[in-house]
């Protein structure tokens, strides 16, 4: 497997967690409150997720050595600076898939709104 498709899949796996998290505590917020579920509260709770993932990705990329001889020691082992840039590259294509998935749970929250729960008697 390529390097590149590597990173999709870590990226992809840790931006799932990231929503069935979310998705479990929105269902524990609407038991606890006795509402109905929607999915708009699973993609309200990942918005605040994607901007703070989309800033510590860049802040990190930020610190991408430009020249190509400074991303390597004299070993050949990269630099702290370059892990860092690869690791704000992860978190940036992580923020991009969670954006897709809070944009899935709010299409989901408009084709199967919330259903009123009779109160009881």
């Amino acid at each position: 497997m390529s390097e590149r498709f590597k990173m999709i899949f870590e990226t992809w796996i840790i931006t799932s967690l990231i929503a069935f998290v979310n998705l479990i505590l929105a269902i524990a917020i609407h038991i606890a409150t006795s509402t109905s579920f929607d999915f708009f509260t699973a993609s309200n709770l990942m918005v605040p997720e994607f901007g703070i993932m989309l800033i510590l990705g860049a802040c990190l990329l930020a610190r991408q050595p430009l020249e190509d001889s400074k991303r390597f020691d004299s070993d050949g082992n990269p630099t702290r600076a370059w892990k860092y840039a690869l690791l704000g590259r992860k978190i940036l294509l992580a923020s991009v898939f969670l954006f897709a998935f809070t944009a899935l749970f709010y299409v989901l929250g408009a084709v199967f709104p919330p259903t009123d729960i009779p109160p009881p008697p």
